[in-house]
Formats: structure tokens, sequence, C-alpha cells
């Protein structure tokens, strides 16, 4: 029976040591110097351990923590990083910027001559150009249909010559007929008058069932301005608007602000 109750002792105090193990720090160096004083007050420090794998899991990853964040980068890495792919902006903008430099090559001519006009206009260069200009407008009445046709002939911007067509053309609903043939009687009187008289404009007169076309020529260096003015009668219609060495850009303005479409051809 004793021997029972012995072993059954001995047992308990096995168990007592396996289920809680203690772990006694080692004493540091201020513990060495003041151990003759106060080993009697200081107690070791007991830490209770449960599951020793989980401990060496902690252990290890604090390890792995310490190590990644020390580590210097290199100078491959920092190249790898540097050079790696490209982000999206910057190949929208690549994109953008070749479209941009294709639209500039293929709208390169456009873009020159309206640098080279914006240019004129600002230092009066066009005033000084030399060409033709011819102003076209189409008029509609209750019996004819009119289409006019001005031609001016300049000289560093002067008016030198000139020439006016005027076709008239029955409308579908006309209903005087008779209206041609006062036209053309009107244009044969000033071609009368304009053969006898060399006063720098010529006419002529052409006549059909269903239109009729008057073409006054003009040379303005021989346009004789007191002799329309004085016989006024003949010129009813066909009387002279413009002048020598007229501004033809002040007669483009003119022209257009009534209705006139204008296009120069010069050099």
């Amino acid at each position: 029976m004793d021997n029972k109750n012995e072993n059954t002792n001995v047992n308990n105090e096995v168990n007592k040591e396996v289920e809680t193990p203690q772990v006694v720090t080692p004493p540091t160096d201020n513990n060495i110097d003041n151990q003759s004083t106060t080993s009697s007050s200081v107690k070791p420090q007991v830490v209770e351990v449960n599951n020793t794998e989980e401990v060496k899991q902690q252990v290890a990853s604090s390890d792995n923590q310490n190590s990644t964040d020390n580590v210097v980068p290199t100078a491959a890495s920092i190249e790898e990083n540097s050079t790696g792919r490209p982000k999206k902006g910057r190949t929208f903008f690549l994109v953008l910027l070749m479209i941009f430099l294709f639209a500039f090559v293929f709208f390169l001519p456009e873009i020159s001559s309206f640098i080279t006009n914006y240019k004129n206009e600002v230092t009066g260069a066009n005033d000084l150009k030399s060409g033709n200009m011819t102003c076209t407008m189409s008029n509609t009445t209750e019996n004819l249909n009119y289409t006019y046709k001005l031609e001016f002939n300049y000289t560093e911007n002067k008016l030198k010559k000139s020439t006016a067509t005027t076709t008239a053309r029955l409308s579908d609903n006309a209903i005087e007929t008779g209206v041609l043939e006062e036209r053309q009687n009107s244009c044969l009187m000033l071609k009368e008058v304009l053969d006898d008289n060399d006063i720098g404009i010529n006419a002529s007169c052409t006549v059909t069932a269903a239109m009729q076309e008057t073409i006054q020529n003009i040379d303005y260096n021989k346009l004789d301005l007191d002799f329309i003015s004085s016989n006024i009668a003949e010129f009813e219609g066909f009387y002279p608007e413009y002048e020598l060495d007229q501004s033809v850009r002040a007669i483009e303005k003119d022209l257009e602000s009534n209705g006139y479409n204008c296009e120069r051809n010069e050099y």
C-alpha cells in the first residue's frame, strides 16, 4: 500500500514538470554585479511555452523579416524596375504624337499658304500684287434670270481694265417675252455710240429667243468720263462704276458686300 502511494506521488511530480516547463532568464552583467546584494530579492523570469513549434515559426518569421528589411537594392534591381513596361499614358501620348505629326505633314501646304496669306494681310503685301479677279452673282426677276460676271485686270492692286458680261434668260414663268428685245436694242444703241467715239469702251450684243447677252470692255487708261457724262442717255444702264488705278481690294470688298463672289488669280 505504501509503495502504491509512493509511486503515485512520483508520477504526479513528473507530470508537473512536463506540463509547465520553466525557462530561467540568464543573468545580465548588471545582475552579475548586483547578484551578491540582490540575489534574495530578484526572481528569475519564467515564460510558459505551450507549443514549441509555434514559437519556432514566429522566430523564423521574425528573422526573415529582419533579413528582408536590411536588403540594400542593387543596381541590377534598380535597372529592372526602371526598364519595366511603359505606362498606358505614355503609350497613348506616343500614338497621339504620331497622329499629330502625320496630320501636320499632310496639311503642310495649306498651313504654309495660310501663314503666307496672314503675313501678307498684316504687312499689306497683298495690296501690291498683280493679276485678275473674277466676281459673279445671279439674280431673278419675274420674267428674267440674270447672271453677272465681272472680270478685273490690275497691276499692284491698281485697276487697269475690266470686262462686264450680263446674261439675261427668260424665266420658266415669264409673262412678257419682249424684254429680251428691249435689252438688245439698248445694247445696240450703246455700241453705235462707242464705235463712233474712241473713249476706251467697246460693246457687243447677242440675242436669241430665250437669252440676251451684253459684253462691255473698258480700258481705264483711255476711258473718257467727261464724254460719258455729256451723253448719259445713251449710256443708261451701262455707266462705268470704277476708275483708273482704283484699289481692286476695295472693289472686291464693295462687290462682296452686295452679294458677289470674287476669286483672284494673282502672280
